[in-house]
Parts: C-alpha cells; sequence; structure tokens
C-alpha cells in the first residue's frame, strides 16, 4: 500500500496506487481542481455529486451507514472500483468519508487479494487515522468475503 498524502490541501488521500478515499466535499471539490488526476468518481453517500467535471466519470451507489450492506450493492461497488482502476484513478467517497469509503475500500483490496479486509483497514487507518468504519457494516462485509 502507498502512503498516502493529501491531494493539494484537498482532503482525499490516497491508499494504493490508483485509489484515493474521502468524503462528499473532496468529490465537489474535484470540479474547481483536479491535482491529481482523479478520472472516476464512486459516491457511496445518499446524496449525489452535484458539481461535476466533464471529463470525469461518475457512479453514484447510495450506502447507509450502520446498516449491513445489502450484497448486490457490495458487488456493483467492488465492480465500479475494478472496472474504473483500470484505467484511472478512483476517488472512492461517503458523506465524511470516514466509514463507508474505508469499509469498501478495505473490501476491494481483500477482493483482489491484496490484504484481508482487517489487514486493509489498518494499513487504511495508518494514512488515514481519522476513518470509523461501522461495526454493523463491516460484520456485512465479513459475511460477504466469506
Amino acid at each position: 500500500m502507498r502512503k498516502g498524502h493529501s491531494d493539494g490541501g484537498y482532503g482525499a488521500t490516497q491508499i494504493w496506487e490508483r485509489l484515493w478515499l474521502g468524503s462528499l466535499a473532496d468529490a465537489e471539490r474535484l470540479a474547481e481542481a483536479n491535482p491529481n488526476g482523479i478520472t472516476t468518481v464512486i459516491s457511496l453517500s445518499g446524496v449525489a455529486v452535484r458539481s461535476m467535471r466533464t471529463d470525469m466519470a461518475y457512479v453514484h451507489i447510495p450506502l447507509e451507514d450502520d446498516q449491513p450492506v445489502p450484497i448486490r450493492q457490495f458487488y456493483r461497488v467492488t465492480d465500479a472500483i475494478r472496472k474504473n482502476i483500470r484505467w484511472g484513478k478512483v476517488l472512492l467517497n461517503c458523506g465524511e468519508g470516514i466509514s463507508r469509503a474505508p469499509s469498501l475500500a478495505a473490501a476491494y483490496l481483500h477482493v483482489t487479494g491484496y490484504k484481508k479486509l482487517d489487514a486493509a483497514l489498518v494499513e487504511i487507518k495508518r494514512v488515514c487515522p481519522f476513518i470509523n468504519p461501522s461495526d454493523i457494516l463491516l460484520e456485512s462485509l465479513r459475511r460477504h468475503l466469506v
């Protein structure tokens, strides 16, 4: 896992070669400036990104925090990351960037075979110490990853 770093004052953090985590506000700020060359925004927030760039792809898969992730939504998120990360950089965001996005990023890293869910979360927490994944959400991801 690569060391995370802020994208020039825009709170998003790089957690893997082409994978960034952030909040809905970080996704919105990309309309003004895109210093890291993000090509796709995958938003897990209940609210869709409103300020969009014409040169970026946007995927909205709303998930509730503190709720189990339905299996169908789990596959939609991991497939969206997989398809878009092959050709560019992905920003995975949720409302505040502290629960849903890091949890689903860790699940994606598990699916790719990079690290198991909990080990991936430990690495993400090293570069994003403020994350606080929901126990209910994580438990549902553990069931999906069996």
